[in-house]
Protein backbone atom coordinates (compact mmCIF):
# COMPACT_ATOMS: atom_id res chain seq x y z
CA UNK A 1 0.00 0.00 0.00
CA UNK A 2 1.35 3.06 -0.95
CA UNK A 3 0.68 7.01 -0.27
CA UNK A 4 0.54 7.76 -4.09
CA UNK A 5 -2.75 9.08 -4.86
CA UNK A 6 -3.25 11.04 -1.29
CA UNK A 7 0.25 12.62 -1.96
CA UNK A 8 -1.11 13.82 -5.20
CA UNK A 9 -4.23 14.95 -4.27
CA UNK A 10 -2.93 16.73 -1.48
CA UNK A 11 -0.57 19.33 -4.13
CA UNK A 12 -2.22 22.78 -2.98
CA UNK A 13 -2.35 24.04 -6.65
CA UNK A 14 -3.96 22.57 -10.14
CA UNK A 15 -1.69 19.87 -11.77
CA UNK A 16 -0.45 19.37 -15.07
CA UNK A 17 -3.30 17.45 -17.17
CA UNK A 18 -2.19 14.05 -16.92
CA UNK A 19 -4.96 11.50 -16.41
CA UNK A 20 -4.19 10.92 -12.23
CA UNK A 21 -5.22 7.09 -12.25
CA UNK A 22 -2.45 6.39 -15.05
CA UNK A 23 -0.38 8.64 -13.52
CA UNK A 24 -1.05 6.93 -10.10
CA UNK A 25 -0.33 3.10 -11.56
CA UNK A 26 2.70 4.25 -13.16
CA UNK A 27 4.47 5.89 -10.29
CA UNK A 28 3.45 2.77 -8.06
CA UNK A 29 4.62 0.28 -10.73
CA UNK A 30 7.79 1.70 -11.02
CA UNK A 31 8.53 1.85 -7.49
CA UNK A 32 7.36 -1.65 -7.27
CA UNK A 33 9.76 -2.17 -10.21
CA UNK A 34 13.13 -0.39 -8.73
CA UNK A 35 12.44 -2.70 -5.28
CA UNK A 36 12.24 -6.17 -7.04
CA UNK A 37 15.26 -5.17 -9.61
CA UNK A 38 17.45 -4.47 -6.36
CA UNK A 39 16.48 -7.44 -4.78
CA UNK A 40 17.21 -9.56 -8.01
CA UNK A 41 20.42 -7.89 -8.25
CA UNK A 42 21.16 -8.77 -4.65
CA UNK A 43 20.13 -12.41 -5.48
CA UNK A 44 22.04 -12.88 -8.33
CA UNK A 45 25.43 -11.19 -6.72
CA UNK A 46 24.58 -14.02 -4.22
CA UNK A 47 24.35 -17.00 -6.51
CA UNK A 48 27.15 -18.87 -5.57
CA UNK A 49 27.68 -19.09 -9.99
CA UNK A 50 27.40 -15.60 -9.88
CA UNK A 51 29.50 -14.47 -13.42
CA UNK A 52 26.97 -15.77 -15.64
CA UNK A 53 24.07 -13.56 -13.93
CA UNK A 54 26.58 -9.87 -14.05
CA UNK A 55 24.56 -8.66 -17.19
CA UNK A 56 21.73 -9.68 -14.80
CA UNK A 57 22.76 -7.68 -11.89
CA UNK A 58 23.79 -4.78 -13.93
CA UNK A 59 20.83 -4.52 -15.91
CA UNK A 60 18.10 -4.99 -12.73
CA UNK A 61 20.60 -1.95 -11.16
CA UNK A 62 20.42 0.12 -14.18
CA UNK A 63 16.92 -0.50 -14.19
CA UNK A 64 16.09 -0.08 -10.64
CA UNK A 65 18.23 3.62 -10.85
CA UNK A 66 16.00 4.70 -13.80
CA UNK A 67 12.74 3.51 -11.94
CA UNK A 68 13.37 5.91 -8.94
CA UNK A 69 14.41 9.03 -10.89
CA UNK A 70 11.20 8.63 -13.14
CA UNK A 71 9.20 8.37 -9.35
CA UNK A 72 10.85 11.44 -8.34
CA UNK A 73 10.02 13.53 -11.77
CA UNK A 74 6.76 12.00 -11.90
CA UNK A 75 5.65 12.94 -7.80
CA UNK A 76 6.44 16.42 -8.66
CA UNK A 77 3.99 18.79 -10.14
CA UNK A 78 6.19 21.83 -10.31
CA UNK A 79 8.29 22.48 -12.31
CA UNK A 80 6.26 20.34 -14.69
CA UNK A 81 8.53 19.66 -18.11
CA UNK A 82 6.58 17.37 -20.18
CA UNK A 83 9.24 16.99 -22.92
CA UNK A 84 11.48 15.84 -19.85
CA UNK A 85 9.00 13.55 -18.39
CA UNK A 86 8.39 12.16 -22.01
CA UNK A 87 12.10 10.94 -22.01
CA UNK A 88 12.30 10.07 -18.80
CA UNK A 89 9.15 7.76 -19.25
CA UNK A 90 10.73 6.20 -22.58
CA UNK A 91 14.18 5.89 -20.91
CA UNK A 92 12.67 3.92 -18.24
CA UNK A 93 10.78 1.56 -20.46
CA UNK A 94 13.74 0.81 -21.82
CA UNK A 95 15.62 0.44 -19.24
CA UNK A 96 12.98 -2.04 -17.83
CA UNK A 97 13.00 -3.70 -21.82
CA UNK A 98 16.62 -4.54 -21.62
CA UNK A 99 16.31 -5.81 -17.44
CA UNK A 100 13.01 -8.15 -19.04
CA UNK A 101 15.38 -9.78 -21.20
CA UNK A 102 18.18 -10.25 -19.35
CA UNK A 103 15.75 -11.66 -16.35
CA UNK A 104 14.18 -13.61 -18.76
CA UNK A 105 17.11 -15.30 -19.67
CA UNK A 106 17.16 -16.70 -15.79
CA UNK A 107 13.88 -16.88 -14.96
CA UNK A 108 13.22 -21.14 -15.01
CA UNK A 109 16.57 -21.32 -13.05
CA UNK A 110 16.05 -18.24 -10.72
CA UNK A 111 12.78 -17.61 -8.82
CA UNK A 112 13.76 -13.92 -8.63
CA UNK A 113 14.61 -13.22 -12.27
CA UNK A 114 11.07 -14.47 -12.81
CA UNK A 115 9.69 -11.79 -10.34
CA UNK A 116 11.82 -9.03 -11.08
CA UNK A 117 11.03 -9.57 -15.09
CA UNK A 118 7.07 -9.42 -14.59
CA UNK A 119 7.70 -6.17 -12.54
CA UNK A 120 9.73 -5.06 -15.12
CA UNK A 121 7.19 -5.90 -17.78
CA UNK A 122 4.47 -4.12 -15.73
CA UNK A 123 6.39 -1.33 -15.24
CA UNK A 124 6.93 -0.96 -18.97
CA UNK A 125 3.23 -0.91 -19.90
CA UNK A 126 2.28 1.21 -17.39
CA UNK A 127 4.54 3.99 -18.42
CA UNK A 128 3.84 3.46 -22.30
CA UNK A 129 0.19 3.84 -21.03
CA UNK A 130 1.24 7.22 -19.60
CA UNK A 131 2.97 8.24 -22.68
CA UNK A 132 0.10 7.41 -24.95
CA UNK A 133 -2.35 9.27 -22.84
CA UNK A 134 -0.18 12.80 -23.19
Amino acid sequence: MTDVAAMLNAYPRERPQVNDDLLVICIQEALNCAQACVSCADACSADPSAAHLAQCAGAALNCADMATAVVRVLSRSTPYDADVTTAALRALAEACRACYGQCQKHALELECCQICGDACRRCAQACQRLLRQG
